[in-house]
């Protein structure tokens, strides 16, 4: 394995933890600025309001895109699997 090949596999994990983690992250923060507006407007100041949208917006999140996700990781790791032989001889 040159250091070529390990560069690539290494930037091609952290984008695609990136990619899987903005998936996650993303809706939460924007729900965290709509209820933050919301607070604000209503001099509401309840912590479980912030909370509880935002977990339950990420529990969707992995529902609905668990499944792209792990598809994601299966290809990492079958493409990691098929450049083992070739890395190795």
């Amino acid at each position: 394995m040159n250091t070529g090949m390990a560069v690539e596999l290494v930037s091609n994990a952290i984008f695609m933890i990136i990619e899987i983690l903005l998936v996650l992250i993303v809706p939460g923060l924007l729900l965290g600025i709509v209820v933050a507006i919301f607070q604000a407007a209503t001099s509401i100041q309840e912590q479980t309001l912030t909370f509880l949208p935002r977990m339950l917006i990420t529990l969707l999140m992995v529902v609905f895109a668990g499944h792209w996700m792990i598809q994601k990781l299966l290809d990492l790791f079958a493409g990691l699997s098929q450049m083992i032989p070739g890395a190795i001889g």
